[in-house]
C-alpha cells in the first residue's frame, strides 16, 4: 500500500499541504443554466410583475418542458454513432442522468430497448400539467 499523498510534504515541511479549492462540477453548472432559463421564462411570461406564486409555476412549467426537451434530444442522438469525447452527448447526459437513473432502477428493460426516456418525458409533461391545473 502506498503511501497518502501529504505524507512526503507533511513530514519534510512540518504541515499539511493546502488542497485547491476545485470549481464546481459540470453538471451542477448545467443545472443551474437551467433552472435560471426556467426562470427567466416564467418572469418573463408575467411580463415581470412581481407575482410569486405566478412565477413558481411558470419555474416549475418551463423547467418541465426544458427538461423533456434534452431528454428527447438525448434519445435522438443516442440513434447516431457519436464519439464519447463530442460535447453534446456528454452535456445532454449529465442533464438527463439525475432524472433517468432512478427511472432505471425501477422500470424493467425491454429486451434491447430502454423505454425509461419515455417514461420520465410522459412523467415531466404531467408534472407541467398538474402543477399548472392545480394553482392555476
Amino acid at each position: 500500500m502506498g503511501r497518502p499523498w501529504w505524507y512526503d510534504s507533511y513530514w519534510e515541511k512540518g504541515k499539511k499541504p493546502q488542497r485547491t479549492p476545485r470549481l464546481p462540477r459540470r453538471q451542477i453548472l448545467l443545472w443551474i443554466g437551467l433552472a435560471a432559463l426556467s426562470l427567466i421564462l416564467a418572469v418573463n411570461r408575467t411580463g415581470f410583475q412581481p407575482f410569486v406564486l405566478d412565477w413558481f409555476i411558470g419555474f416549475v412549467y418551463y423547467l418541465c418542458r426544458i427538461l423533456s426537451y434534452v431528454v428527447f434530444a438525448r434519445v435522438i442522438l443516442s440513434w447516431f454513432n457519436l464519439s464519447r469525447n463530442n460535447i453534446l452527448p456528454v452535456i445532454l447526459d449529465d442533464i438527463t442522468e439525475p432524472i433517468l437513473s432512478p427511472l432505471r432502477r425501477i422500470v424493467p428493460r425491454l429486451g434491447v430497448f430502454d423505454i425509461t426516456p419515455v417514461i420520465a418525458i410522459v412523467i415531466l409533461y404531467f408534472i407541467s400539467i398538474i402543477i399548472t391545473r392545480l394553482v392555476g
